[in-house]
């Protein structure tokens, strides 16, 4: 009797052991119906284990035996140094993520303040658009903002005036 045409393939999938759990069921269910597909998983069966026990499969010489397992821990030692350099930084102690933190909010801070200088309009634009009353106003707000600088020039004048009246005396 000949088998299904359309269980051809789970035919060969469960006889190389390849079948999912899943469509198992439904093919088991079909095997105890159909004679067909039944005495073919047999002849199949029977037709693999005569091959594996005909043909034994190639022994490799010592050096190549040698040469393959040496290759095989290779890629292994690689594989594992990869794996480890990703578990390294992951796992190592978190020092990277208050530091990375700070430069964050650094970078965060100085770009807030170019952004606010940037915005904020210079005293030189706005003194030809304001009224003379402004602008006398304006020029105080620089006096009083470069005070330090103001005093630091009385002391070098005074400075001046000693030494100056040093050298005539």
């Amino acid at each position: 009797m000949k088998p299904c045409p359309n269980h051809q393939e789970t035919l060969w999938l469960d006889v190389y052991g390849e079948l999912d759990p899943i469509k198992r069921s439904a093919w088991e269910r079909h095997l105890k119906t159909c004679t067909g597909c039944r005495e073919e998983r047999q002849r199949l069966l029977g037709l693999l284990d005569l091959v594996r026990d005909e043909m034994a499969p190639p022994q490799l010489s010592p050096k190549k035996a040698s040469a393959l397992s040496w290759s095989i821990k290779r890629g292994l030692r690689e594989q594992r140094a990869n794996a480890r350099w990703w578990k390294g930084l992951l796992s190592m102690p978190n020092r990277f993520i208050p530091a990375l933190a700070a430069v964050s909010l650094l970078i965060v801070a100085l770009g807030w303040f170019a952004v606010s200088k940037v915005q904020s309009p210079s005293s030189i634009q706005n003194l030809a658009d304001l009224k003379s009353e402004e602008q006398v106003m304006v020029k105080d707000l620089e006096v009083i903002d470069n005070l330090d600088f103001l005093e630091e020039m009385d002391t070098l004048r005074k400075l001046v005036q000693v030494v100056d009246n040093r050298d005539i005396i």
